[in-house]
Formats: C-alpha cells, sequence, structure tokens
C-alpha cells in the first residue's frame, strides 16, 4: 500500500511485476557473474540493451541502417587493435540484421517491396549475378577465393542499396544520414590530427613497423596519416568525398548556422584529405565539383567553376608556389606524369594485358594482385600488384567483367545527373543530391588509381548514396505533398522547412 496525505491507494499490479522482473534480473546477473565468470556475466548484462535495439529497430527500420552506417565507421579501427579477429564479418552481421528487421517486420504489417524496384536494384542484381558465376570461372582455383572477394565486390552493394531503399523511404532519413556523417567525419578528423600532432598509439606502431604499413606510410616526402581508416589511400578518398558532399550540401541550406558546420566540415574533410598523402584523392573534389558545375544548369556558375578549376589545376601543375610545402609538394606530385610510382603502375599493367588476352572471364574473384597469394601463390597473376579499383575487377572477372561494372557505374551517375537537371522540383532536394552524385563520380575517377571503391567504410557510404539518389523522386514527391497540404491548410500545420533548416 502506497500512502499519499491522508489516501491510502493500493500498488497496481504492473508495478508489482516490474519490481519483480527487475530484482529477478539483478540475481540472474549476480549469479552469473560469480558462478560462471565476468564474459558470462557481461553477455547477459547486454541482453536488455539487445532487447532495446530490437524493439527500437523494429518500430523504425532506418535508424536500423544509421547504426549499420556507424558501426561501419569504425569496423577496420577495431581490426587494428585485435588484427587476428575476423572483424570483417561484422559488416555482414549488420547487413544480417537489417534483412533479419524488414523480414520481422513483414510479418507483422504489409512492406511497400516496390520501393526497392528501381534500376539500382536492377544493375546491382545483374551484377551479383554475374559475380556469383565466377565461382565455376575455370581460371579459379580456390572456392575460399571467391568467397572472400564476392562479399566486398558484389553483396554488399547489392544489399546495402536495396536495404537503403526499403527502410529510408522517407526525405528526413537523408538529412540524418548527412548529420551523422559529418560527426563521424569529424571523429576521423580528430583522430587523423591526434597521429600528427600527438603520435601513433601502439597498435598504430604495430601495424606500422611490425606488419608493414610504415613501406607506404613513412615515405621520403613524409608521413601519410590514416586516422582509424584501412590506410591513408582509405582515409583520403574519404575526406574528399566528404569534402564535396558538404561543400555542395551547405549551398542548400538558408540556416547560417547549419552552412557554417557544414563549410567547416568540408573544410576539416580537406584537411584530412590533404594529411593522408593520397595523390589520387585530388581527383575527387577536381572531378566532384566539375560535376557539380556542369548540372547546376547556370551559366555564370559554370563558367565561374570551370575557372576555379582551371586555376587549382595550373596552381599544382605549371607552378612551384608553396614548394616548400610538404602537403603542396606532395599534391603537386599527383599531376607528374614521369613520377616513379606511376610508371612502375602502367608496367604492371602492360604485363597484366599479356596474361589476360585469353581470359575473357578473368582469373576469378579473389585471384587477382597480392591477396590472391593466400589461395594461389605460384599462379602469374598474384606476383603483380592490381595498384587500382578497376584493374583489380579487369584482372578478375576479365574483360566482360570491367565493362559490365564501368557500365553499372556510369548508369548511376547519368540517373543521378538527370534527376537533377531534369526531375527534381524541390530546390534543397536537388542539390543534395547533386552533392551525392558528384561525390561518387569523383570516387568513381580516383577508383583508377586504388581500390577504394570497395573497401570498408567508404564502399558502404557510397552504396547508402546510391540508394538515397535513386530515392530522390520518392522524396520529391513527398515534399511536393507537404507543401500543397501546408497552402491548403496553413492554419493547421506548421509551414513547410525543407528548404529552409
Amino acid at each position: 500500500m502506497e500512502r499519499y496525505g491522508s489516501i491510502t491507494t493500493p500498488v497496481s499490479v504492473p508495478r508489482l511485476i516490474v519490481w519483480a522482473l527487475l530484482a529477478g534480473g539483478v540475481a540472474v546477473l549476480a549469479m552469473t557473474f560469480t558462478k560462471y565468470g565476468v564474459l558470462a556475466g557481461l553477455a547477459v548484462s547486454a541482453i536488455p540493451a539487445a532487447l532495446c535495439i530490437l524493439w527500437v529497430t523494429l518500430r523504425d527500420p532506418g535508424l536500423s541502417m544509421l547504426g549499420l552506417f556507424v558501426v561501419n565507421y569504425f569496423i577496420m579501427a577495431l581490426t587494428r587493435y585485435a588484427h587476428d579477429l575476423p572483424f570483417g564479418l561484422i559488416l555482414d552481421a549488420l547487413i544480417f540484421y537489417n534483412i533479419l528487421i524488414i523480414s520481422l517486420q513483414a510479418m507483422m504489417h504489409r512492406i511497400e517491396w516496390k520501393r526497392a524496384s528501381s534500376g539500382l536494384t536492377v544493375v546491382a542484381a545483374i551484377w551479383v549475378a554475374y559475380c556469383t558465376l565466377e565461382v565455376v570461372n575455370p581460371e579459379s582455383v580456390s572456392v575460399a577465393g571467391w568467397f572472400s572477394s564476392v562479399r566486398s565486390v558484389a553483396f554488399y552493394f547489392f544489399f546495402i542499396t536495396v536495404l537503403t531503399q526499403l527502410t529510408m523511404s522517407e526525405y528526413k532519413y537523408l538529412k540524418y544520414m548527412l548529420i551523422v556523417w559529418s560527426v563521424l567525419t569529424l571523429i576521423a578528423v580528430a583522430k587523423a590530427c591526434i597521429q600528427k600532432f600527438i603520435g601513433f598509439n601502439a597498435a598504430e606502431n604495430y601495424w606500422l613497423f611490425v606488419l608493414g604499413g610504415r613501406s607506404t606510410h613513412i615515405i621520403r616526402s613524409g608521413v601519410r596519416y590514416f586516422s582509424f581508416f584501412s590506410d591513408a589511400a582509405n582515409f583520403g578518398a574519404s575526406m574528399g568525398l566528404s569534402m564535396v558532399v558538404f561543400s555542395i550540401s551547405a549551398l542548400y541550406y538558408r540556416n547560417p548556422w547549419i552552412k557554417t558546420y557544414l563549410l567547416l566540415v568540408a573544410a576539416a574533410a580537406c584537411y584530412g584529405m590533404l594529411i593522408s598523402g593520397t595523390r589520387s584523392a585530388l581527383a575527387v573534389p577536381f572531378i566532384g565539383y566539375t560535376a557539380f558545375i556542369m548540372m547546376s544548369r547556370n551559366i555564370k556558375v559554370i563558367v565561374a567553376g570551370i575557372l576555379l578549376v582551371l586555376a587549382a589545376f595550373v596552381f599544382l601543375k605549371f607552378t612551384t608556389i608553396g614548394q616548400g610545402n610538404a602537403i603542396v609538394r606532395r599534391a603537386r606530385s599527383a599531376f607528374n606524369t614521369q613520377d616513379a610510382s606511376f610508371q612502375v603502375r602502367l608496367e604492371n599493367q602492360a604485363k597484366l594485358r599479356e596474361l589476360m588476352r585469353d581470359k575473357p572471364f578473368g582469373a576469378g574473384l579473389g585471384h587477382g594482385g597480392g591477396k590472391a597469394k593466400t589461395f594461389a601463390p605460384d599462379a602469374p597473376l598474384s606476383q603483380i600488384p592490381t595498384d587500382s579499383w578497376f584493374v583489380m575487377i579487369w584482372v578478375e572477372t576479365g574483360v566482360v567483367g570491367i565493362l559490365l561494372h564501368i557500365g553499372i557505374l556510369l548508369y548511376i551517375l547519368a540517373r543521378g545527373a538527370w534527376l537533377v537537371v531534369f526531375k527534381l522540383r524541390n530546390v534543397q532536394l536537388r542539390g543534395f543530391t547533386a552533392a551525392l552524385t558528384a561525390g561518387i563520380s569523383g570516387i568513381v575517377v580516383m577508383a583508377y588509381a586504388n581500390e577504394v571503391l570497395g573497401q570498408i567504410p567508404t564502399g558502404a557510404i557510397l552504396y547508402m548514396c546510391m540508394g538515397f539518389i535513386f530515392l530522390a523522386p520518392r522524396f520529391d514527391r513527398e515534399l511536393t505533398r507537404k507543401e500543397i497540404l501546408d497552402k491548403a491548410m496553413p492554419a493547421q500545420r506548421p509551414p513547410l522547412r525543407e528548404n529552409y533548416e
């Protein structure tokens, strides 16, 4: 019984059940810790949190995909601190969890599956089918090699794009993703700054000096910083992508605080890209901004933008201004066609052309470059580094595969540009779609020089961006409906703020 002043009321039955469950849970937890040890106790203590996550994500599967986006960003950091554990399977588990969530939702109520019936899903399915058939490639000698490669080359692309379209089909999720992404970008740059100004920690030093990272990251031109990414090239690519996306997105906010914040994030990403020492990452802003300029439909913007891009190119290619600065010097070397490493890549590609003459379907997934030594240590193709995403795809899937892959990427970029130029009505949505399309175009060009397109975390970020591009017409219809309702019932509804926030 509980007493309130002079009134006595009985304790409600639900409250008694809650207290009984809490007491029972504490007793079980204490017994688990004392009888079975710390690990078992921690596992049991995580059950309530897991149930809460399950409940929240069942109510809103879009939040589950945002969780995938966040965890994906830190997977490679985990592998550096415990490199013997299969942390690469974390992304597989997250994808499976999201498939489980959408399947459970389908059991409870009808799912609008047509949200994923887009051209993106079709081309992703075609690519998965082709890569799956590579398992019977007569040149392939290891199913394990195929399995290790097909996940990042094809399966992640298909499942992440489909899940994004199914679970994040409202415009708010695009904004949520940009906010989360901006915070993660700042964290990544902060970690790189710690490496630069304070130093590497024990795990990073082990990776550099014991596992061999030093040969590519502590070089004559300076130290290449990598934050918590797999390497400096992956870090530089991701920061170039963030720079393009957030600087363009900032143009489509009228709120001065949000605009300033996004521009600061873009500036931080630019700094991160430069200290990564990844010369090919410069292709991301150069190509990205050029693509955005061409999509702007404004003659003044096109002319001014082209002049700025050309000025930056002339500065790096034909002048020696700032040559005393290591970052500027490293960036300028990206335009030197006589660079020793560039010449080595050309020589390697010439050797690969000879070996690939009779392999129209490639050597099989997982059978190209240094990683193939695990599965085919004596194969000639295992001895020559691919040094490029597109070269890797060509070696592993053949001329048929590389033409199909490039065709799919060009289709995605063409679709994004067509939506921006001709289809989308909402100004802010058009700007965000242009930013994503421009960023992807820069990464696609950079992929000629580095194997960044399918790496964690950059690959999953790109695939979610592609999903949002193909959701843009749906978002546009959603915003149009809201605008019509706002005009029809101004007294009952708050004013639409999509173009102002």
